[in-house]
């Protein structure tokens, strides 16, 4: 038997493409961000006591102080 066959198929990267930009959509990028672990949670209770998405939550909050600064 030749060491080099076996009857497994090598399988593909299915990362191996992908460039270092990820958007959703062409309004929509994807992100990463850090923050406090305390924060993130209080943030993540408030979403979803509002039935909302974390990311929906942060976007709003970030509109809204957008807005306040008038920026």
């Amino acid at each position: 038997m030749n060491k080099n066959s076996t009857p497994f198929k090598k399988r593909e990267n299915p990362l191996a493409n992908l460039t270092g930009r990820v958007t959703v959509d062409n309004n929509r990028d994807k992100y990463t961000a850090t923050m406090d672990r305390e924060l993130r949670k209080r943030v993540k209770i408030a979403a979803a006591m509002k039935g909302m998405q974390l990311s929906a939550f942060i976007e709003e909050a970030c509109l809204e102080k957008l807005e306040r600064e008038g920026l």
